[in-house]
Protein backbone atom coordinates (compact mmCIF):
# COMPACT_ATOMS: atom_id res chain seq x y z
CA UNK A 1 0.00 0.00 0.00
CA UNK A 2 1.18 3.67 -0.83
CA UNK A 3 1.93 5.87 1.95
CA UNK A 4 0.49 9.52 1.60
CA UNK A 5 2.96 12.29 3.05
CA UNK A 6 1.76 15.51 3.67
CA UNK A 7 3.84 18.09 2.31
CA UNK A 8 4.96 21.63 4.89
CA UNK A 9 5.96 24.90 3.67
CA UNK A 10 6.67 26.93 6.41
CA UNK A 11 7.39 29.97 4.80
CA UNK A 12 5.99 33.25 4.91
CA UNK A 13 3.87 34.50 2.06
CA UNK A 14 4.73 37.51 0.28
CA UNK A 15 1.71 40.13 1.70
CA UNK A 16 1.01 42.76 -0.03
CA UNK A 17 -2.14 44.61 -0.01
CA UNK A 18 -1.88 45.22 -4.51
CA UNK A 19 -5.06 47.51 -3.95
CA UNK A 20 -3.45 49.82 -2.00
CA UNK A 21 -0.11 50.39 -3.85
CA UNK A 22 -2.31 50.42 -6.99
CA UNK A 23 -4.78 53.27 -5.86
CA UNK A 24 -2.66 55.17 -3.46
CA UNK A 25 0.55 57.69 -4.48
CA UNK A 26 3.59 56.30 -3.01
CA UNK A 27 6.33 58.14 -1.56
CA UNK A 28 7.96 58.69 -5.01
CA UNK A 29 4.99 59.95 -7.34
CA UNK A 30 3.13 62.02 -4.31
CA UNK A 31 4.68 65.12 -4.98
CA UNK A 32 4.74 64.77 -8.61
CA UNK A 33 1.19 63.76 -9.78
CA UNK A 34 -2.09 65.17 -8.54
CA UNK A 35 -4.69 62.74 -6.98
CA UNK A 36 -7.57 63.89 -9.53
CA UNK A 37 -4.62 63.36 -12.17
CA UNK A 38 -3.89 60.22 -10.17
CA UNK A 39 -7.33 58.51 -10.21
CA UNK A 40 -7.72 59.28 -14.00
CA UNK A 41 -4.42 57.02 -14.05
CA UNK A 42 -5.74 54.22 -12.19
CA UNK A 43 -8.74 54.32 -14.04
CA UNK A 44 -6.43 54.34 -17.58
CA UNK A 45 -4.22 51.42 -15.82
CA UNK A 46 -7.51 49.33 -14.84
CA UNK A 47 -8.84 49.29 -18.43
CA UNK A 48 -4.98 48.63 -20.07
CA UNK A 49 -3.38 47.51 -17.36
CA UNK A 50 -3.44 43.72 -18.73
CA UNK A 51 -2.18 44.29 -22.24
CA UNK A 52 0.44 46.67 -20.44
CA UNK A 53 1.67 43.71 -18.61
CA UNK A 54 1.54 41.17 -21.17
CA UNK A 55 3.67 43.40 -23.39
CA UNK A 56 6.08 43.84 -20.39
CA UNK A 57 6.01 39.79 -20.16
CA UNK A 58 6.40 39.32 -23.86
CA UNK A 59 9.63 41.55 -23.92
CA UNK A 60 11.42 40.20 -20.66
CA UNK A 61 12.48 37.04 -22.91
CA UNK A 62 15.02 39.27 -24.56
CA UNK A 63 17.82 40.75 -22.62
CA UNK A 64 20.79 43.30 -23.33
CA UNK A 65 21.09 46.27 -24.94
CA UNK A 66 24.05 48.34 -26.15
CA UNK A 67 24.22 51.08 -23.36
CA UNK A 68 24.21 48.41 -20.83
CA UNK A 69 25.15 44.97 -21.06
CA UNK A 70 22.65 42.53 -19.05
CA UNK A 71 24.95 39.58 -18.55
CA UNK A 72 23.07 38.24 -15.61
CA UNK A 73 19.80 38.63 -17.68
CA UNK A 74 18.35 40.44 -15.24
CA UNK A 75 16.34 42.77 -17.18
CA UNK A 76 13.97 42.80 -20.51
CA UNK A 77 14.41 44.23 -23.54
CA UNK A 78 14.46 47.65 -23.43
CA UNK A 79 12.31 49.84 -25.35
CA UNK A 80 10.56 53.11 -25.62
CA UNK A 81 7.39 53.47 -23.88
CA UNK A 82 5.54 53.87 -27.14
CA UNK A 83 6.99 50.75 -27.73
CA UNK A 84 5.78 49.10 -24.79
CA UNK A 85 2.26 49.98 -25.37
CA UNK A 86 0.71 47.21 -27.42
CA UNK A 87 -1.40 48.95 -30.96
CA UNK A 88 -4.94 48.50 -31.21
CA UNK A 89 -7.85 51.29 -31.66
CA UNK A 90 -8.34 52.29 -28.32
CA UNK A 91 -5.06 52.06 -26.96
CA UNK A 92 -3.59 54.56 -29.67
CA UNK A 93 -6.41 56.49 -28.73
CA UNK A 94 -5.03 56.69 -25.09
CA UNK A 95 -1.45 56.43 -25.93
CA UNK A 96 -0.16 59.49 -24.48
CA UNK A 97 -2.16 58.77 -20.98
CA UNK A 98 -0.86 55.18 -20.77
CA UNK A 99 2.59 56.69 -21.30
CA UNK A 100 2.24 58.72 -18.19
CA UNK A 101 0.46 55.20 -16.44
CA UNK A 102 4.35 53.65 -17.66
CA UNK A 103 5.85 56.23 -15.60
CA UNK A 104 4.36 57.59 -13.32
CA UNK A 105 2.65 53.84 -12.23
CA UNK A 106 5.27 51.71 -13.41
CA UNK A 107 8.50 53.15 -13.38
CA UNK A 108 7.81 55.30 -10.25
CA UNK A 109 5.47 53.58 -7.78
CA UNK A 110 5.72 49.91 -8.74
CA UNK A 111 9.67 50.18 -9.88
CA UNK A 112 8.34 47.50 -13.07
CA UNK A 113 10.64 49.12 -15.11
CA UNK A 114 13.88 50.96 -15.22
CA UNK A 115 15.56 53.08 -17.74
CA UNK A 116 18.28 52.58 -19.54
CA UNK A 117 19.49 56.36 -18.81
CA UNK A 118 18.30 59.45 -16.78
CA UNK A 119 14.96 60.89 -17.93
CA UNK A 120 15.41 65.13 -18.95
CA UNK A 121 12.87 67.41 -16.76
CA UNK A 122 12.60 70.75 -18.64
CA UNK A 123 11.25 73.15 -15.58
CA UNK A 124 10.47 75.78 -18.00
CA UNK A 125 8.39 73.44 -20.17
CA UNK A 126 6.85 71.23 -17.56
CA UNK A 127 7.89 67.98 -19.15
CA UNK A 128 9.95 65.04 -18.93
CA UNK A 129 11.39 63.88 -22.10
CA UNK A 130 12.14 60.21 -22.65
CA UNK A 131 11.57 59.99 -26.37
CA UNK A 132 15.05 58.61 -26.61
CA UNK A 133 15.15 56.62 -23.70
CA UNK A 134 14.41 53.32 -23.14
CA UNK A 135 13.00 51.15 -20.40
CA UNK A 136 13.16 47.72 -19.61
CA UNK A 137 11.45 45.36 -17.17
CA UNK A 138 13.09 44.23 -14.08
CA UNK A 139 12.58 40.23 -14.27
CA UNK A 140 13.07 40.09 -10.70
CA UNK A 141 9.38 41.67 -9.76
CA UNK A 142 7.75 39.03 -12.53
CA UNK A 143 5.92 37.25 -9.38
CA UNK A 144 4.11 40.65 -9.44
CA UNK A 145 2.23 40.22 -12.92
CA UNK A 146 -0.31 37.45 -11.44
CA UNK A 147 -1.49 40.13 -8.35
CA UNK A 148 -1.96 43.21 -10.73
CA UNK A 149 -3.77 41.12 -13.01
CA UNK A 150 -6.33 39.80 -10.15
CA UNK A 151 -6.18 43.92 -9.39
CA UNK A 152 -7.42 44.89 -12.57
CA UNK A 153 -10.33 42.29 -12.74
CA UNK A 154 -11.54 42.83 -9.12
CA UNK A 155 -11.64 46.28 -10.08
CA UNK A 156 -13.76 45.85 -13.09
CA UNK A 157 -15.75 43.65 -11.60
CA UNK A 158 -16.38 46.08 -9.01
CA UNK A 159 -16.65 48.64 -11.60
CA UNK A 160 -19.34 46.55 -13.36
CA UNK A 161 -21.26 46.26 -9.85
CA UNK A 162 -21.43 49.74 -8.64
CA UNK A 163 -23.31 50.70 -12.68
CA UNK A 164 -25.78 47.45 -11.75
CA UNK A 165 -26.46 48.78 -8.66
CA UNK A 166 -27.22 52.14 -9.94
CA UNK A 167 -28.83 50.21 -12.72
CA UNK A 168 -31.46 48.88 -10.27
CA UNK A 169 -31.37 51.53 -7.89
CA UNK A 170 -32.60 54.25 -10.94
CA UNK A 171 -34.88 51.88 -12.52
CA UNK A 172 -35.95 48.86 -10.14
CA UNK A 173 -35.70 46.85 -13.05
CA UNK A 174 -33.82 43.74 -13.10
CA UNK A 175 -34.02 43.99 -17.28
CA UNK A 176 -32.45 47.13 -16.80
CA UNK A 177 -29.75 45.66 -14.74
CA UNK A 178 -28.71 43.06 -16.80
CA UNK A 179 -28.47 44.98 -19.53
CA UNK A 180 -26.50 47.50 -18.10
CA UNK A 181 -23.87 44.58 -16.79
CA UNK A 182 -24.11 43.49 -20.25
CA UNK A 183 -23.34 46.87 -21.63
CA UNK A 184 -20.58 47.35 -19.05
CA UNK A 185 -18.72 44.09 -19.75
CA UNK A 186 -18.96 44.71 -23.44
CA UNK A 187 -17.51 48.14 -23.40
CA UNK A 188 -14.47 46.84 -20.92
CA UNK A 189 -13.93 43.71 -23.93
CA UNK A 190 -14.57 46.42 -26.67
CA UNK A 191 -11.48 48.71 -25.16
CA UNK A 192 -9.35 45.09 -25.84
CA UNK A 193 -9.38 46.37 -29.30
Amino acid sequence: MTEYYKIIDNQSPIVQNYFKLVFTRGDRVENKVPRLKWLWLCLVEIMFGEELLESLVTTSSNSGCPEEQDNARGYGEPNQLNLHIPSGIFTNLFRSHLIQVLYYKYYLQYLFISPTDTPRENEDKKTIDVTRIRFRLNKKLLYLVIPFRRVYLASALLINIAFDCLAYIISENIYVVVAVGFGVEAVRRLVKL
